[in-house]
């Protein structure tokens, strides 16, 4: 294979020597390689793109929500045939994804037990989403099971994600919102004054969780005594009854 020095690529690619080291340094030219002290770069290498430039906001939006979503509540969010609910799960690539999707399906075929216990593995997942659907499943098997202060605390550590630094990004705020408010609401707990934006955190939900959000935040909005408009497309609003 013929190489090309830090230098040469710098020249080939616009920019600045450092760069090239840094991008070699993390793995980002294919087939680069340490002579020595020196790396050594193939000449059919392509620039790596520069993760400093700013994308379009729509496009940076989409990535948003088919990767930092992509965990939340998975199975509610899937399509698949009636009586085929298991055979999707097992079917699923992502292993991470799959185990959430059985503690959804535990839950919501009636096995409140396996429900709670599969979620409580994952309350401590590195993976946010991961984390406040757990949440969100062992808060209901609780309730099920008549541990009532159990589903109140597991409530109260999905209020502290929505103040927390993880869900600062929109995809990320989203997520918690959608989990506290079907919390909420479908334990029957107040959310005692927390605020959670119901165009924001609609618009950036997946069609299938957008649509629950929707029932849910309608349910909440019927037994206050308001009307809810406009659920379908997101751009609903909730105000006191005239």
């Amino acid at each position: 294979m013929d190489y090309m020095t830090v230098r040469e690529a710098a020249g080939k690619w616009g920019i600045s020597e450092r760069r090239v080291q840094k991008y070699c340094a993390q793995g980002r030219i294919e087939g680069s390689r340490k002579f020595g002290t020196a790396w050594g770069i193939p000449k059919t290498a392509l620039k790596p793109s520069d993760p400093r430039k700013k994308e379009p906001a729509k496009d940076i939006q989409n990535k948003e929500k088919r990767k930092g979503l992509s965990y939340l509540m998975p199975l509610m969010n899937s399509a698949f045939h009636p009586g085929r609910c298991m055979e999707y799960i097992e079917k699923m690539p992502d292993p991470l994804q799959k185990e959430i999707a059985y503690a959804e399906y535990f839950y919501f075929s009636g096995q409140a037990e396996r429900a709670f216990e599969k979620s409580e593995a994952m309350l401590t997942s590195s993976v946010m989403e991961i984390r406040l659907s757990a949440s969100l499943i062992h808060a209901y098997a609780s309730f099920i099971m008549g541990k009532i202060e159990r589903a109140r605390e597991t409530l109260f550590r999905i209020r502290e994600y929505l103040s927390s630094e993880e869900t600062q990004s929109p995809d990320a705020k989203a997520a918690a919102g959608f989990i506290f408010s079907t919390a909420s609401v479908l334990l029957h707990l107040p959310p005692k004054g927390d605020t959670v934006s119901f165009q924001r955190t609609a618009l950036l939900l997946p069609p299938g969780l957008r649509l629950f959000f929707c029932l849910c935040t309608g349910t909440r909005a019927v037994s206050a005594g308001r009307i809810f408009e406009k659920c379908r497309d997101g751009r609903g609003s909730v105000h006191d009854e005239q």
